[in-house]
This record gives C-alpha cells, sequence and structure tokens, in this order.
C-alpha cells in the first residue's frame, strides 16, 4: 500500500493539472456575456458616415434640426430610419466576442473590403468607429468589429438592416404631406379624359368631362389620403429616367388645398408587357422623378370603379 501512495498521489496531481487547464483555458471564438455598446450617460448623434465597397461613401448629419444626406448628393433624409438606425446603436447590446481571428473577418463581413464602415459623431468627435458585417443565420445578431481591434461581435439584432442600404434607401420618400381634410379638389386629366373630384361643405361629388356620377363618399374619403400623404416606394435610377424622358406622361394629377395652393405631377403608367410594373411620378416643374410599383402607383389616379 505504501509502494502505490506515490502512484495514487500523482495520479491526483495530474488530474488536478487536466482540470486546471481545461477550466482556464478560454479559446478566442468562446462568446463572453452580454455588455451594453454604449455605457452610461448615451451622446447625442448629429452625424453619420457610412463607407462600403457596395454602396460608397454616404454621409447623413443634422443640419438646422432636420436630417439631410449630404454625400454623395443633397437631399432630406428619411427621419423614421434615422431614428430607428440610432436608437439601436445607442441601445445595442453586445452578446460576446465571437472570433478575434483575422482570417474569420471576411466569413463574417467585417473587412475594410467586405464590411460597412460605420462612424456616428457627436459635437464633431467619432463615438463610435465600427465595421459592420452581415446578420446571422438565426437572424438574431449582426457581426461587427471596431475599427482598431480584433475581435469579431455579436451585436443583438439586425442591425446590418439599417446600415448596409444605399444612399436612395437612406432618403425622405415624402412628397406630399398635408392633412387629409385640406385637400378641397382633385383633378385627373389623361388625354380626352376630364374626371374631377370636389367637395362642397362635407360631400363629394364626381364629374367626368362634366357629367356628374354619383360616388360612395366612404370610398373617396380611402383615396383623398393617397394623394395628402403621398410617399414613394424608391426612387428612379438611370435605367428608368430613359422611360421618362422619352414618353409624355399618361396623366396630369392637380390637386387644391384649403389655402388656394395647386398642387400638380405627372404620372407615367407602365404598359402591359412591362413587367416592372413601376409608375413614376414627377411635380410639375420638378427634377426628381418618384417610382411606385404597379399596385399602389394604380391608386394614384382617380378611377370611377373604386370611388362608386
Amino acid at each position: 500500500m505504501k509502494n502505490k501512495t506515490p502512484l495514487i498521489l500523482g495520479s491526483i496531481f495530474i488530474l488536478l493539472v487536466i482540470v486546471f487547464l481545461i477550466t482556464s483555458y478560454n479559446p478566442p471564438d468562446k462568446s463572453k456575456g452580454a455588455t451594453q455598446l454604449f455605457d452610461g450617460d448615451k451622446p447625442t448623434i448629429d452625424k453619420i458616415e457610412l463607407m462600403s465597397m457596395r454602396n460608397g461613401h454616404i454621409v447623413v448629419e443634422k443640419i438646422n434640426d432636420v436630417w439631410d444626406i449630404t454625400v454623395p448628393f443633397k437631399y432630406k433624409a428619411s427621419d423614421i430610419d434615422v431614428m430607428q438606425t440610432l436608437n439601436s446603436m445607442l441601445d445595442m447590446v453586445v452578446d460576446g466576442i465571437i472570433s478575434n481571428r483575422p482570417e474569420a473577418q471576411e466569413e463574417f463581413n467585417v473587412s475594410e473590403a467586405s464590411g460597412t464602415a460605420f462612424k456616428a459623431y457627436s459635437e464633431g468627435k467619432i463615438v463610435l468607429d465600427a465595421i459592420v458585417g452581415k446578420r446571422s443565420s438565426d437572424l438574431t445578431h449582426t457581426y461587427a468589429r471596431m475599427v482598431d481591434s480584433k475581435e469579431i461581435m455579436l451585436w443583438r439584432g439586425l442591425f446590418s438592416q439599417s446600415v448596409v442600404r444605399n444612399a436612395d434607401e437612406w432618403r425622405d420618400k415624402t412628397i406630399y404631406s398635408f392633412n387629409a381634410d385640406d385637400i378641397i379638389s382633385v383633378k385627373a386629366v389623361d388625354g380626352d379624359a376630364t374626371r374631377e373630384l370636389a367637395l362642397t361643405d362635407s360631400t363629394w361629388t364626381y364629374n367626368e368631362n362634366g357629367a356628374e356620377k354619383p360616388i360612395d363618399q366612404n370610398n373617396v374619403k380611402q383615396f383623398i389620403p393617397l394623394i395628402s400623404m403621398m410617399y414613394c416606394d424608391a426612387f428612379a435610377d438611370e435605367n428608368d429616367i430613359p422611360k421618362i424622358a422619352q414618353n409624355e406622361p399618361d396623366v396630369n394629377v392637380s390637386f387644391k388645398v384649403r389655402n388656394g395652393d395647386t398642387h400638380v405631377f405627372d404620372i407615367w403608367i407602365p404598359g402591359e408587357e412591362d413587367d416592372s410594373g413601376r409608375y413614376f411620378v414627377r411635380k410639375k416643374d420638378g427634377d426628381i422623378v418618384f417610382r411606385f410599383y404597379r399596385y399602389r402607383g394604380s391608386q394614384l389616379v382617380i378611377d370611377y370603379d373604386r370611388l362608386k
């Protein structure tokens, strides 16, 4: 028994060493506990800057309390999209580090070449400088990496969905913004046909080439907000512009508001063989062409069958 004691003690010592090594070893790919991306007081963001191989350089900044796109063009930004992005960023939870291997950066789209560089500023100071990568396969996280770090983080939520977008997708898609009660008439001219809705007191009437026809007041009340709060689905791209330039508009629409102002826009209707189904709208004397997909675009045209 005495001769076996050193052997037993040695075995115990080796076992303890193995347990120690197993419990103390922290491999690079092991995820750690959740933390807040921004601890303490959250900064007030007044500018964001994005850069990627896919979407180029985009700058969105707050000027005179209004969010504007300033690069690559000047246009009002979508307040909703900007605020959703900023709120998601400021409330971001980091669920751990998934890897610190340089070769993993391409795999998770967090390299300078594959990811989207995202900078957030507060009064001229950079408060976040990260590269946003792809979303996780289970659609619960976004991979991200700080520019000065090798660690690839798990950001909770689909933040990449807010950030990985082109400049047009940051634009405010609003064309007109009125209360529906402000509109007192709408007229559409299509070739030889003139269709007009007019509000008298609280009742809408409909005339087609001077002849009055009966309508359902509830149907009109569903149509008017489509004009008063008009927003597009997208903006015309370089392939769309030639179609507009080569063809006269199919319908001219004008509407009058209570202060006496009249607003006018033109509509291009897709042909039956046009698989894209794109309707195009341009304000009178405007240079921006707005795109609508078939279902929403068709609703902008006064259609008696939808009103009766």
